[in-house]
């Protein structure tokens, strides 16, 4: 593969990247707002907060770009840079695991009751729904076995 192709799908991995960055703000955004107006049900991704490991590959992409242009930048630098990219993966994936778990306490501390039947699992994450009280987690339940 030569570097221009390969820096083209860098390129739409950065996009990707961004794209689920927007995602990750708008969910932390929505769901604080849905708790303020006391909404009937929340419902999110029990991985949206992994999301945030977005972060590190357009910097990546950017310090290859750089080290390709002028290798010799970072030379004496090397042993830094990979320790500040262990340390930022460690980060992100705290992060992703923090995240994840304020969204849930923010929900349950709002007094939302967890609805298991009402929420879904896939191959990559579990679908959470919260409803304000337990008789609306029923009617969901119910509708959803009808339809």
């Amino acid at each position: 593969m030569d570097k221009k192709t390969s820096h083209a799908i860098l390129v739409l991995l950065d996009l990707f990247c961004l794209w689920a960055l927007w995602i990750f703000y708008k969910e932390f955004q929505r769901i604080p707002m849905e708790i303020f107006n006391q909404v009937d049900m929340i419902s999110f991704s029990n991985r949206i907060g992994f999301t945030i490991v977005a972060v590190g590959f357009p910097p990546i992409h950017i310090f290859t770009i750089v080290d390709n242009a002028r290798p010799n930048l970072f030379k004496k630098y090397i042993p830094i840079v990979n320790k500040c990219v262990i340390v930022l993966v460690a980060g992100l994936l705290a992060a992703g695991f923090i995240s994840t778990s304020w969204l849930k306490s923010q929900v349950e501390n709002a007094g939302y009751v967890y609805c298991r039947n009402a929420s879904g699992v896939s191959s990559l994450a579990k679908s959470l729904v919260y409803t304000k009280d337990i008789k609306i987690c029923e009617d969901l339940v119910k509708s959803k076995k009808e339809g």
